[in-house]
C-alpha cells in the first residue's frame, strides 16, 4: 500500500483553513439569470408570484449544493463560526449568534439573503460574491416557504460521503474551471464542475467524451508531457483532495489518488510525467505520483491556500504562489524552500517558470518575473549583533512585465516554456515572451471573466475557458478564432457546438 509523508518547516504551527468560500472566481459555477436583477427589486407579493411561476426549488438538489460549496466548511462541526451550523434546515432556522438565518416566505427579511446581497456583500468573506443565479435560487427557495425535502436528516458528515450528481443536460451554462491542450494543439480537455470533457479540436463532427469524477468541483486538468494521460484534480471540501489520472484514448482510469483533507488546486506535471505537483487548501504543495504504489509527499510551504504550482523544465525546482500573497521557489525533489522571492500586496493566483525566470500574478494586477540566478544566490548581511540586517536583492532579481487591466485569474505557459498567456477579470488574453517580458500577441473581445487558459507546445494555439460555459480556441499570434465549443449539453445554450 502506498504511504504519504509530510515535510514541515521548523517551528511551524499546524495551519488550518476556512473554506467558507471556494477559491477564486475560477470555479463560480454558472452564468447570471436574465431576470435575477429585476426579481431582486420586486416587492414581496410580486416575488411570491414569480416564485410560483418558476420550477420549485429543491433544498436537497438546488440549495444544499450552494451552501456546501460556499458556507458549510466554516459553519459546521463543534465550533462553527458565529455559532451558526448549516448542516440542516433546522440548524439554519435555529440560527447562531445573530439569530435565525431565514424567515420562510420572506427572502428580503432573511439574514441569509442580506449577507450575500448588495454592492459589497459581507459573505463569503475575502472572496468574490456569489453568482447572481445562486442568489436567485436561494431567494426563490425562501419565497416558496423554505421547504425541506432532505427528510430532516443532516447533509453534512453524518450523512456519509457526499454523492456527486452529473446531469445529462445542465440547466444553466457551467463555468469552465480549467482547460488543457495537448502538445500538438489538436486535443483538448476541459473541467466542467465534476466531469472532464475530452474532444478533438479539428474534428467538429467528433462528439465530446464526458468522463465523470467523484470531485465536488474539478480545479485543474492537464495533459502529461507525452499526451497519453490526463490529470484531473479537485476533491471534496473539508474531506480530501483527489487526483484522477485518465487515459486520453478511452477515458479509462490509470489511478485515483487522494491527499490531504481538503480541496487541491492547480499545479503542473513534472517534466518526466511521473509526478503531479498541486497546491492545497492546507498551505502545502502535494507531490502526487501517477504510480498508485508510490508515496505521496506533502510539503508545508505556505501559510494559506496554495493556488498554483509550476515545475521548472528540468524538474529540479518548482514555483508556488498562494493566498498568503507569497511567491516561493523550492527544491523539486526534497520540497525544501529555497527562497521566498516576493510578498505581493494581494493574493497570488497563478505562477509559471521557464527555469530562468519565475513568474507570478494575481489580484494586485501585476505580472512579475524573478531572475532565478540572482534570487537564489547567497543573501548578504549588513551590521552586527542585534543590528544585523539582510541585504535585499529584490530590486536586482525582480523583472516586472507591463501592468494588467484587472485581476489575473490564470496564466498558462507554452510547452516549450518560451511564452506565457495571461487573463482574468478583463476581456483580453495577453501573450508574453518570458525571456524579455515583451507582449507578442493579444486576443481582444473575449468574454470576461476568463477562468482558465492553455497553450500548446509551441504557443500557436490558445484555449480559453469562460464563466459562461464556453471554450474558445484561437490561433496565435494572429488571434483568429478557430472554434467555439460548449462542452456539455445545456438547456439554455445560445452557442452551438461548432466552429
Amino acid at each position: 500500500m502506498a504511504t504519504s509523508s509530510t515535510v514541515r518547516p521548523a517551528s511551524r504551527t499546524p495551519f488550518t483553513t476556512c473554506l467558507f468560500a471556494r477559491t477564486m472566481r475560477r470555479w463560480i459555477a454558472a452564468a447570471v439569470l436574465g431576470g435575477s436583477a429585476v426579481a431582486g427589486a420586486l416587492p414581496e407579493f410580486a416575488f411570491s408570484k414569480l416564485a410560483a411561476a418558476e420550477p420549485e426549488v429543491s433544498y436537497r438538489g438546488d440549495v444544499w449544493p450552494i451552501l456546501k460549496r460556499h458556507c458549510w466548511s466554516c459553519h459546521s462541526g463543534t465550533d462553527p463560526q458565529g455559532g451558526l451550523k448549516m448542516d440542516s434546515v433546522a440548524d439554519m432556522l435555529k440560527g447562531g449568534d445573530s439569530g435565525p438565518l431565514y424567515v420562510a416566505g420572506k427572502p428580503d427579511e432573511s439574514r441569509l439573503i442580506q449577507v450575500i446581497s448588495g454592492d459589497k456583500p459581507s459573505m463569503p468573506p475575502k472572496s468574490p460574491p456569489l453568482a447572481a443565479m445562486k442568489v436567485d435560487l436561494l431567494r426563490r427557495w425562501l419565497a416558496g416557504g423554505a421547504k425541506d425535502d432532505s427528510g430532516g436528516s443532516p447533509l453534512g458528515p453524518a450523512a456519509g460521503p457526499p454523492s456527486v450528481a452529473i446531469p445529462a443536460t445542465y440547466r444553466f451554462p457551467a463555468a469552465i474551471s480549467s482547460v488543457a491542450l495537448s502538445g500538438d494543439g489538436k486535443r483538448l480537455a476541459a473541467a466542467v464542475r465534476s466531469e472532464v470533457v475530452l474532444l478533438e479540436i479539428d474534428d467538429v463532427a467528433a462528439p465530446p467524451r464526458r468522463v465523470p469524477t467523484d470531485c465536488d468541483l474539478l480545479t485543474h486538468v492537464e495533459f502529461s508531457p507525452d499526451g497519453a494521460v490526463i490529470a484531473a484534480s479537485g476533491g471534496q471540501p473539508g474531506r480530501h483532495g483527489e487526483v484522477r489520472f485518465l487515459r486520453y484514448s478511452d477515458g479509462g482510469a490509470v489511478a485515483t489518488r487522494r491527499s490531504g483533507n481538503d480541496t487541491l488546486f492547480r499545479g503542473n506535471f513534472s517534466p518526466d510525467g511521473k509526478r503531479l505537483a498541486l497546491g492545497g487548501a492546507d498551505g502545502a504543495v502535494h507531490l502526487i505520483p501517477v504510480d498508485p504504489a508510490a508515496e505521496i509527499r506533502r510539503f508545508e510551504l505556505h501559510t494559506d491556500w496554495v493556488m498554483d504550482v509550476s515545475f521548472a523544465p528540468d524538474g529540479k525546482t518548482f514555483v508556488s504562489g498562494g493566498r498568503d500573497k507569497a511567491t516561493k521557489i523550492s527544491d523539486g525533489e526534497t520540497g525544501v524552500l529555497l527562497r521566498a522571492v516576493d510578498a505581493s500586496p494581494d493574493i497570488i493566483t497563478a505562477v509559471a517558470t521557464d527555469g530562468v525566470f519565475a513568474v507570478s500574478a494575481g489580484r494586485a494586477r501585476t505580472l512579475i518575473g524573478y531572475d532565478y540566478k540572482i534570487a537564489l544566490s547567497g543573501v548578504g548581511v549588513t551590521g552586527a549583533g542585534n543590528g544585523a540586517q539582510p541585504i535585499t536583492k529584490r530590486d536586482q532579481y525582480t523583472k516586472p512585465f507591463e501592468g494588467q487591466p484587472a485581476e489575473v485569474l490564470d496564466m498558462a505557459a507554452s510547452g516549450d516554456r518560451k511564452l506565457v498567456a495571461v487573463a482574468g477579470m478583463f476581456g483580453e488574453v495577453r501573450v508574453y515572451r518570458i525571456a524579455d517580458r515583451q507582449r507578442v500577441a493579444s486576443v481582444a473581445n473575449v468574454p470576461a471573466p476568463i477562468y482558465s487558459l492553455a497553450l500548446d507546445q509551441a504557443g500557436t494555439r490558445l484555449a480559453v475557458g469562460s464563466k459562461g460555459g464556453q471554450v474558445l480556441v484561437y490561433e496565435l499570434p494572429a488571434g483568429k478564432l478557430l472554434r467555439t465549443i460548449v462542452p456539455v449539453p445545456v438547456q439554455t445554450a445560445s452557442v452551438n457546438n461548432g466552429s
